[in-house]
């Protein structure tokens, strides 16, 4: 466990240290969710969601169970 105590600034914003970046495998740029819990937050690193479509054809499904998966996404039933 990495612990270290940093200082909320001016403007509200506080600077991660490098150990907890490079920790978390957070580049510039990269979004992240913040999650408040009791007692704190959680700061974890966004990931991209698949889009449905990848998900999909990476099930390599016969093209036979492509109309019954439409249905199921249509059914609100995959997302």
């Amino acid at each position: 466990m990495i612990a270290q105590t940093i200082t909320v600034d001016e403007a509200g914003r506080i600077t991660l240290p490098e150990t907890i970046l490079r920790a978390l495998r957070l580049q510039p740029k990269l979004e992240v969710v913040i999650e408040l819990v009791e007692g704190g937050a959680v700061i974890k690193p966004k990931h991209p969601k698949t889009p449905i479509t990848e998900r999909i054809a990476a099930m390599n499904l016969p093209v036979a169970h492509w109309k019954q998966m439409e249905h199921e996404i249509e059914a609100g039933r995959l997302e």
